[in-house]
């Protein structure tokens, strides 16, 4: 009898352990790349970057904002990063970043100068100098620069993935500037994980503050 209890035993012992290992065999393969391993074998590269330094990029034609330039300073290209993209611009008074918003990052925006309205979510202010915003996934943000002086942004993104829409809609300081064909930008910003507002529906998304 206890010979037969021990068989049962071990029976249901081999059982649970295929079924365990099969499960993890199913979530293993299942499981995205992590970002280590999507940028390939190299380490992330510490980086002190001066003002000058980083990946200069100009918006194509047939984009909003052409010929606005901005700089990638850190992503899966400069420095090998895995989670952050950082990217800086100057934003001539008069100048607007459209609504949007990301599905995949928060986003940190630092504004060195004052003079921008900024809304954000349920919020809406003119920011002053050094101001910090914090903007959480899935929320609407836009910048306008009311101020009559230029103003220095930085955006930090906390994962990567817009840096891919910013690279399709421009190209590198010096290079051809190709138009863009606007049919494009909803597939480009789909595959950039953010979303923009169709001001056909009007002048502001639901829920945001406005004048």
């Amino acid at each position: 009898m206890r010979g037969f209890i021990l068989s049962i035993f071990f029976a249901f012992a081999i059982a649970g352990i295929a079924v365990f290992a099969a499960r993890t065999s199913q979530r293993e393969q299942a499981a995205p790349p992590s970002a280590h391993e999507t940028h390939g074998s190299a380490p992330p590269q510490a980086l002190i970057l001066q003002e000058a330094d980083g990946e200069r990029r100009i918006r194509r034609p047939g984009t909003p904002n052409p010929a606005w330039p901005f700089t990638i300073k850190v992503d899966g290209q400069n420095g090998n990063a895995q989670d952050f993209y950082v990217v800086t611009e100057i934003m001539s008074p008069g100048q607007t970043i459209r609504f949007h918003k990301h599905d995949n990052a928060e986003e940190i925006l630092i504004l060195e100068e004052g003079g921008a309205t900024v809304t954000v979510g349920d919020k809406r202010a003119v920011a002053g100098p050094r101001s910090i915003v914090f903007i959480p996934r899935d929320t609407w943000i836009s910048v306008t620069n009311g101020g009559t002086q230029p103003i220095h942004l930085y955006a930090i993104f906390s994962r990567q993935g817009y840096e891919r829409y910013m690279r399709a809609i421009s190209a590198r300081e010096g290079q051809p500037m190709t138009p863009l064909n606007p049919e494009e930008l909803p597939r480009l910003r789909a595959d950039g994980h953010s979303t923009y507002w169709d001001t056909s529906k009007g002048a502001y998304p639901p829920g945001v503050p406005h004048p």
